[in-house]
């Protein structure tokens, strides 16, 4: 055999099993829901502990919740990308979720590239940046838009929609109906409040948002 000539073809061959892998893209989970119809769960804390291991069923037993007994059930992931784009991801009861192509970290911040106002300077050095606390959507950041804290229900009824209501941010704005099917159902057929707690331009605020009603800002 001629070594010289295997050589240079195994190389090829090993560079093109590995080019899959490298091309995946990475989606940041920012809020994960799970259920049917109105009756729907947030699953956005076990489906972030999951994607750690490997891949796995979508069914009540993983999701750890069955919150439409007897009826076929969906996931549905809001996820983002390195570049901030948003995408939903529905997975059907039975499907097999690729572990690979999601991370429960948290997202980065500006998709690598700095921040449109850093002019090639620290923040706050004088080059037109802001001071730390610093803006766009860095973490810790008072002077975009950031969920703080966010319920969904009536009464005892309510669920934590926090990192749910934050998928919905696009460019420090939101616009969202307060509904079921955007929240998930905790006290099925009671007329449910959307509480949340935000910050905005450096002033935290207060809303409470009637089913029905649109929670927008700003």
């Amino acid at each position: 055999m001629n070594t010289s000539r295997a050589l240079p073809c195994l190389a090829i061959v090993l560079i093109l099993c590995t080019l899959p892998a490298a091309a995946q893209q990475t989606w940041w989970i920012q809020s994960a829901d799970y259920g049917a119809g109105n009756q729907r769960q947030d699953v956005t804390d076990t489906l972030r502990r999951r994607v750690s291991g490997p891949n796995f069923q979508i069914s009540s037993g993983t999701m750890g919740v069955n919150p439409a007994p007897g009826t076929n059930k969906s996931l549905r992931i809001v996820a983002r990308d390195a570049s901030g784009k948003v995408r939903d991801f529905h997975y059907k009861d039975g499907a097999i979720l690729n572990t690979a192509m999601f991370s429960g970290a948290p997202a980065p911040s500006w998709g690598g590239r700095p921040p449109s106002w850093w002019n090639g300077n620290p923040p706050g050095w004088g080059g037109g940046g802001n001071p730390p606390g610093w803006g766009g959507n860095q973490p810790g950041n008072n002077y975009g838009l950031r969920i703080v804290s966010a319920t969904w229900g009536a009464g005892r009824q309510t669920q934590d929609v926090t990192n749910r209501l934050q998928g919905y941010v696009r460019n420090n704005r939101i616009s969202v109906k307060a509904t079921p099917q955007n929240f998930g159902d905790p006290a099925y057929g009671v007329s449910k409040t959307l509480n949340v707690t935000y910050m905005y331009q450096g002033r935290q605020n207060n809303a409470s948002i009637p089913e029905g009603a649109v929670f927008s800002v700003p």
